[in-house]
């Protein structure tokens, strides 16, 4: 499969700032880990914010796609875009379902208070709530999971301390159990 220089380039971005952190965001050293000239970089993304808004824009639509497999996937409709929602922000005993909490600090501590970058996730994180309000059960069981699954997130986001696996898997099965609830 080809990568297209677009990806390469979004990939070492991310890889910088998942190893470097915000510093590390580097043009020219991100350009050469993508083997590309600087002048193809720009081509792409003509400033560090508009890479920035390029990794965000892959990170959410990355979760999109697995919000919506997921939901596609499930038998029972009823709740099922909560527990997709939990399932993919989560494992079941209770850590990051990838390195989305990693990413996001990163891209949290580049991208500054009033960007335009955090308007579109803060717009993609109330269209997801506005879903799992319509998805067949108790909104307010629905409202308490994704506020437990985001809070376990931003935890791993924040760098506190992590749940011992037991309670976490504890945890994620009284969630889960909470999504079949539907009185």
């Amino acid at each position: 499969m080809v990568v297209s220089a677009k990806e390469r380039i979004l990939n070492a971005a991310q890889a910088r700032l998942l190893t470097g952190g915000p510093t590390s965001l580097v043009l020219d050293a991100i350009a050469s880990d993508a083997g590309v000239s600087k002048g193809g970089l720009l081509y792409h993304f003509p400033s560090k914010d508009d890479l920035i808004g390029g990794l965000c824009d892959r990170m959410l639509a990355s979760f999109d796609e697995r919000l919506t497999a997921a939901c596609d996937a499930d038998p029972n409709p009823n709740g099922a875009w909560t527990r997709a929602y939990l399932d993919s922000t989560v494992t079941g005993d209770g850590k990051p379902a990838d390195d989305s909490a990693q990413l996001m600090a990163g891209l949290l501590a580049s991208l500054g208070r009033d960007s335009e970058h955090l308007e579109v996730i803060r717009r993609r994180f109330a269209g997801w709530h506005e879903k799992l309000e319509q998805d067949g059960i108790d909104p307010t069981r629905a409202s308490i999971v994704r506020l437990a699954a985001d809070g376990l997130w931003l935890s791993a986001l924040l760098g506190l301390p992590q749940l011992a696996p037991e309670i976490g898997q504890k945890i994620l099965a009284t969630l889960r159990s909470m999504t079949h609830d539907t009185t």
